[in-house]
């Protein structure tokens, strides 16, 4: 009776404070198959904020934490002022956890947005003892667990307001990016609309082929301390950086660079001002070495790539290689820290488990471990399959992005897969890209390191432009990013539907998107 007066009243475009509240309370007595609410709760509008996240604005919503049966763990906001529309959101590293911050904005939007753990709960992001002795647990973190999120999410999204989603969506970077890509071609009709952000969708190359292979580059005289960063980073743009057309601290497409970090090799008995057997402005012979490891990639034995290595660029800045390279000491990186514990939980299942016995080539007659680790996980993990037209037939429509100068996950990555797509999408490779970019277009990113951050503009407005393709047919040519510094917004610039890329026009400011124009490289 209450859900049939909710109807009413939502037509007439109120619904009084006592009903929603009460309605949200009514989810506790809610009985789906499989599905376990832990609470209900109404939240008043004001701020907010679950433990451990600073409080931020909200409208007042109902805030739902439930069990997909025995253990996926999910919370679902049902804002009061419903657009009508539910988002899902994505996970990083090795999930575990709801991730509150990626909720906020499309709550603040209307929607009714859900997050997941995936299916087991870690001590941080990183931690992969949860796996060890449970296959059922990386299935659903590797595959299954935004699937059945937003299954449960949609049921109780009918229950609550009495209507079905007129739009679902979902956005995700990093494993979050992979997700996207994972529902995309295992999933087509769970979203109308999806963006993968800088995607880790070749998952198990991505371990052994970036995280992996710089944990080892690293190793013993070949570590990079975080002080020597700059001066890589400096050496690049100084050879690179006005190979655009515009010196301004960002390669608009890194794959044109050829610096060599040789130059940057430090001189025995050096004359005073110069570059010494070992000091903070130069690089040892062995940390050259380390350093073209990084930006080549690894290749087997006959010279096949095995996965893009990082591109040169933006190496520089909080978010950059100290980060995600050379951490603030030897082992601490974001690649080992990554790494390891996949690779020791889920891949060999053994905590003791070496990182320096990883082969990437094979003894004769026996399977390397890169593809040991392939054929172990990759039907579980990757989502790398290129035949998307079971998504492009339900009308779904999908928008990747990847930073230039991400760290982390090489954007080589993203182009690879976009371009076995549009092979795949046409026979006729006339029509081949045209035919893609009527459903899925690829955005790069500039000076983006890893989702965000970086020299380059790299806030942006995805789920806006993927609303207006989806829902207008407004396909997105172009969309606007910005660099802030210390909250003011100091440069815009487009980014442009791959292959295209921003050409300044010879006029204006630089620091201005209007005075930019997409074209072909």
């Amino acid at each position: 009776m209450l859900i049939r007066l909710v109807c009413v009243l939502l037509a007439f475009g109120a619904v009084p404070l006592f009903a929603q509240q009460q309605r949200c309370v009514e989810l506790n007595h809610l009985a789906l198959p499989g599905i376990a609410i832990r609470s209900a709760t109404p939240v008043p509008a004001g701020a907010f904020g679950p433990a451990g996240v600073a409080p931020r604005a909200v409208p007042a919503f109902c805030r739902v934490v439930g069990t997909f049966l025995p253990e996926l763990g999910f919370e679902l906001w049902l804002p009061d002022q419903w657009n009508r529309k539910y988002v899902g959101v994505g996970n990083g590293g090795l999930a575990g956890n709801i991730v509150y911050t990626a909720m906020f904005d499309p709550l603040n939007r209307g929607y009714a947005v859900g997050s997941t753990d995936t299916g087991h709960v870690g001590a941080n992001t990183n931690d992969g003892t949860w796996a060890l002795g449970h296959l059922d647990r990386v299935i659903n973190f590797g595959q299954r667990g935004i699937h059945v999120m937003a299954m449960a999410d949609k049921a109780i999204i009918k229950a609550h307001y009495g209507a079905h989603p007129v739009h679902s969506y979902f956005e995700g970077c990093s494993y979050g990016g992979k997700q996207a890509l994972t529902e995309v071609q295992r999933y087509p009709v769970d979203f109308d609309g999806v963006i993968a952000g800088d995607p880790a969708n070749w998952w198990t190359r991505h371990y052994s082929g970036a995280h992996l292979w710089i944990a080892q580059a690293l190793e013993g005289d070949a570590y990079i301390p975080a002080n020597k960063v700059h001066v890589i980073a400096e050496a690049v743009n100084a050879v690179c950086d006005a190979l655009d057309g515009l010196k301004d601290g960002i390669l608009n497409d890194p794959r044109r660079c050829h610096f060599d970090p040789a130059v940057l090799q430090c001189r025995s008995g050096a004359p005073p001002g110069g570059n010494y057997t070992d000091s903070s402005n130069c690089l040892t012979a062995a940390q050259v070495d380390a350093v073209r490891k990084i930006w080549n990639g690894p290749r087997d034995a006959e010279g096949q790539q095995l996965y893009p290595g990082i591109e040169r660029g933006g190496e520089a800045g909080p978010g950059g290689w100290a980060q995600w390279i050379t951490g603030n000491g030897p082992g601490r990186g974001g690649h080992f820290t990554l790494g390891l514990p996949f690779m020791k939980y889920v891949v060999y299942e053994d905590p003791n488990w070496d990182f320096r016995t990883f082969h990437y080539d094979g003894a004769p007659g026996f399977e390397s471990d890169v593809e040991y680790t392939d054929d172990k996980l990759g039907r579980i993990f990757n989502a790398i399959d290129p035949d998307l037209r079971p998504f492009r037939a339900s009308g779904g429509k999908l928008i990747q992005y990847h930073g230039w100068s991400d760290p982390d996950i090489p954007p080589a990555n993203s182009i690879n897969y976009y371009e076995t797509v549009v092979r795949r999408t046409s026979r006729d490779a006339t029509y081949a890209l045209r035919d893609t970019k009527e459903f899925y277009r690829l955005f790069m990113v500039p000076g983006m390191q890893h989702c965000a951050g970086g020299p380059g503009p790299s806030r942006f407005d995805a789920l806006t432009a993927l609303e207006q393709w989806v829902e207008q047919n407004r396909a997105p040519e172009q969309i606007t990013a910005a660099h802030v510094t210390n909250g003011q917004v100091d440069r815009t610039r487009p980014l442009c539907a791959y292959p295209q890329e921003a050409k300044y026009k010879g006029a204006g400011s630089p620091d201005d998107a209007a005075n930019f124009v997409c074209a072909l490289p």
